[in-house]
């Protein structure tokens, strides 16, 4: 027996199971093989595009990602079993002659066992190799059947990311719309029911982008469902109201707990999937906004920035890593 071979085999094999267990069951990142992946995909779809967010190529990534996961899960997990088959001359047999399979032979009694297609002319070696193949058939029906089922909640969180990002959008293309949108004259009763029912939403796309990291790479050319686009003109909103004070009833609660979720989402998405901006982005809403809102208009910004320099800075990092630009947030087309 070849010790090296049935050693390569086995640590592909564990290789593979941690890294389905992290990236499918363990809420925290992804495996190592699925981050890589998804990185150096996305990578190479963002320089083949330019870097452009209007870019349909870039659309094309999240899916190209799934079900190359799925390939390169299933492609090791045979090529693992194979070597510890191939480990040892004697360990696959050819029905009709009784004679050892060769490597080819090794590499076909895997595949269709893996896939469970049937008996191919092949059986492995009466004794060890009988369980071997047992475990291998387990493993075929736990683990591939596992990467397939990942598909479906993944394109559930796809979905619900793009209504998300819609329902953003529906109060305000801009984040000087959100505020003249949701200001009736007198108050802003009409924006806290529809904050309430977003913290909902950003809570549970904030644990599905823990559970589902893949989510990131999915990309909408369409501003109107580019959810970075749309969170960055939620975001912008808040630091407005936190540094105009524009809405300063008993209510405005509503914006401090969107302003908290906000923040614990963009902390979830961390170092990982944002690069902070090298200078935050400019902060110039006044003129917009003086026709209705003139007496909270006296604050010096630029003194109130200091504290949230940072934060913007981190949210204009996430806008450019899926290609736009902060021109893209502050305006309507």
């Amino acid at each position: 027996m070849n010790i090296l071979l049935l050693t390569i085999g086995i640590l592909i094999q564990l290789l593979v199971i941690i890294d389905m267990f992290k990236t499918i069951i363990y809420f925290d990142e992804p495996g190592f093989l699925a981050g890589m992946a998804s990185k150096n995909i996305w990578r190479f779809f963002f320089w083949m595009s330019k870097g452009n967010g209007k870019s349909k190529l870039l659309t094309l990534c999240g899916p190209l990602i799934l079900l190359f996961f799925l390939f390169m899960w299933v492609t090791l997990i045979w090529i693992g079993y194979s070597l510890i088959y191939i480990s040892d001359p004697d360990s696959v047999i050819e029905t009709t002659s009784q004679s050892a399979a060769g490597i080819t032979g090794k590499f076909y009694y895997v595949g269709y066992t893996l896939t469970s297609l049937g008996n191919g002319g092949y059986s492995a070696k009466e004794g060890i190799w009988q369980i071997v193949s047992n475990i291998m058939g387990l493993n075929s029906m736990v683990f591939i059947s596992l990467g397939i089922s990942y598909l479906l909640p993944v394109l559930q969180a796809v979905i619900d990311k793009r209504a998300l990002a819609l329902q953003i959008a529906m109060l305000g293309r801009t984040p000087e719309e959100i505020i003249k949108n949701g200001y009736n004259d007198e108050n802003f009763n009409s924006l806290y029911q529809r904050f309430a029912n977003l913290e909902s939403l950003l809570i549970k796309h904030s644990e599905r982008h823990l559970a589902y990291p893949i989510l990131h790479y999915f990309h909408s050319n369409d501003k109107l469902y580019a959810l970075p686009l749309r969170l960055a003109a939620l975001d912008e909103a808040m630091v407005i109201q936190n540094i105009y004070n524009l809405d300063s009833s008993e209510k405005n609660i509503h914006w401090k707990i969107l302003g908290q979720t906000l923040d614990k989402f963009y902390e979830r998405l961390g170092s990982e999937f944002i690069t902070e901006a090298d200078q935050m982005p400019v902060f110039d809403y006044s003129e917009a906004l003086s026709e209705k809102f003139s007496e909270h208009l006296k604050i010096n910004s630029d003194d109130a920035l200091g504290y949230l320099e940072d934060r913007r800075k981190k949210v204009l990092g996430y806008v450019k890593s899926d290609g736009w630009t902060w021109e893209d947030v502050i305006s309507a087309n």
